[in-house]
């Protein structure tokens, strides 16, 4: 295990600073991302009616040292005054000695349409990326190295986002991440963050004889330049608003078992990764928690339904 650290810290280091015009990944996308959306589209900001924080967290290739871990938090609400909603999200994302930090403050616009809903947003904030050599394992004094333990950089970061809505049927949502394609320095070499295009959608199926099941197929779906086209799909049942359970399927990377139950104002769900990729190790832990605090607000005015997380 130590040599395949040694080996995940050398390649890391030597994509950053060997290459001179490093592409920074698409953001790590949760196998429950339907419970975070506002992380992937801030169209999606405050679109139920509650303060809601979801906390989110995944272990990646279980076994191996260095591995990527991700971390992800986020905390919205409806504004009457601001005919819409904000929040704030959080990201971490590790694999060996590089880490990188986003911090993002979502608005969205609210309008309602008919039986349809629709929001438009904008997420602005800041990226934080940051090698650690401490980690690494160097003989010699390498002048790259050398010096200090650390080095970071900051980014100006820009996410835009259409959530469209139609009665508690269906819904979709078209996003753009990383606009601005920020670049900067880390310990000499230049790297810059790559725009993605990002497509989500769920239909949600119910049945009179069984009235209190609701089976919803997703999709998300994540474009960016030079990177393969990312296809995640999968069904999830829920019955009485309380328990849930499904499978995700990532194109040729993983099949994913999830179950989770909801109990009063607490939310909380469990997915395990079966990686089909070459890897094939002990697979990834995902664990949520969320919390949602609902709000009357004028009910008489504000007759759209709220969306359905599965």
């Amino acid at each position: 295990m130590k040599m395949l650290k040694k080996a995940i810290a050398f390649f890391t280091i030597f994509t950053l600073l060997m290459i001179g015009d490093v592409v920074a990944q698409q953001k790590q996308v949760f196998t429950q991302y339907m419970f975070v959306p506002s992380v992937y589209n801030p169209g999606f900001t405050g679109s139920r009616n509650a303060i809601c924080a979801t906390g989110i967290m995944k272990q990646q290739w279980v076994g191996v040292d260095g591995a990527p871990n991700n971390y992800a938090f986020s905390i919205e609400s409806p504004v009457k005054l601001l005919r819409g909603g904000i929040g704030a999200t959080i990201i971490t994302d590790e694999i060996g000695g590089f880490k990188t930090t986003t911090l993002k403050l979502n608005y969205a616009y609210h309008k309602k349409i008919g039986d349809a809903f629709l929001g438009i947003g904008v997420g602005l904030g800041l990226v934080n990326e940051k090698l650690d050599f401490s980690l690494f394992n160097v003989k010699g004094d390498d002048p790259l190295l050398s010096g200090s333990d650390e080095e970071s950089g900051m980014i100006f970061d820009i996410d835009a986002g259409l959530f469209f809505q139609k009665a508690e049927k269906w819904y979709i949502g078209i996003s753009s991440t990383q606009i601005n394609e920020g670049s900067m320095e880390v310990a000499g070499g230049a790297t810059s963050l790559a725009r993605s295009y990002i497509a989500t959608g769920a239909y949600h199926f119910k049945f009179e004889r069984m009235p209190k099941l609701v089976v919803s197929p997703s999709a998300f779906i994540a474009y960016m330049a030079n990177a393969p086209l990312f296809i995640n799909v999968g069904v999830i049942g829920e019955y009485n608003k309380r328990f849930y359970g499904g499978v995700v399927y990532t194109h040729q990377n993983a099949i994913a078992l999830l179950a989770g139950v909801n109990y009063k104002n607490i939310k909380v769900g469990y997915a395990y990764d079966i990686n089909t990729n070459p890897l094939k190790n002990g697979g990834s832990h995902e664990i949520r928690l969320g919390y949602c605090f609902k709000l009357e607000i004028d009910k008489a005015k504000r007759s759209y339904k709220n969306t359905r997380y599965l």
